[in-house]
């Protein structure tokens, strides 16, 4: 059992109670309980037994924790949207904590897949263009240079990054782009 202060997470209250944290995917029960000026937090059937020692509050960016037949180890934890991440030894743990009645839903949310921009290439910061030496119909080789923008007085020269037909440019020299604007459409070769 964790105990802790609710001056900390003062969003708890008393209709708190039953929580699902879904670590990386994987489901666990959570429950807090508040009583007068404090919680108490419980996780798993019977909070992980091979946890001793677990010492975190609400709003905290580190914790600590010992494990049993290990030494003591320190978790980053940095607040997210939906919950936190939490990052111990070079591992990123993603944690959503979701009342229970939405998390038995969570599996029926889609999943929106980013879509891929690996045909373009995007100006990687607000800037001119100086010079543009590609032409449509050229096939470009890996590290070849495309173009060069001009941004705070610096001039960046964009390659390629693997072997590609120029399908269209969308960009002359002199023209001021935006972050993320197109400039440069590929088709594969």
């Amino acid at each position: 059992m964790r105990h802790g202060n609710l001056d900390r997470a003062p969003y708890l209250d008393e209709d708190y109670g039953q929580y699902d944290v879904i670590f990386n995917d994987e489901q666990e029960k959570v429950s807090i309980e508040v009583y007068g000026e404090g919680y108490e937090l419980a996780i798993g059937n019977d909070h992980c037994p091979q946890v001793e020692h677990f010492d975190w509050q609400f709003g905290d960016t580190v914790a600590s924790m010992q494990i049993k037949g290990y030494g003591r180890d320190r978790l980053k934890v940095y607040p997210t949207t939906m919950g936190c991440r939490i990052k111990l030894g070079g591992v990123d743990i993603d944690a959503k904590v979701l009342p229970w009645h939405i998390a038995d839903l969570w599996h029926h949310m889609p999943v929106k897949v980013p879509p891929d921009m690996s045909r373009f290439l995007l100006c990687p910061m607000p800037g001119q263009v100086v010079r543009v030496d590609v032409a449509e119909g050229d096939i470009v080789e890996d590290g070849q240079t495309l173009a060069i923008v001009e941004a705070m007085k610096m001039e960046n020269v964009l390659k390629a990054e693997k072997r590609a037909r120029v399908g269209k440019v969308h960009v002359v020299p002199g023209a001021v782009l935006a972050v993320d604007q197109v400039m440069i459409e590929f088709e594969a070769v």
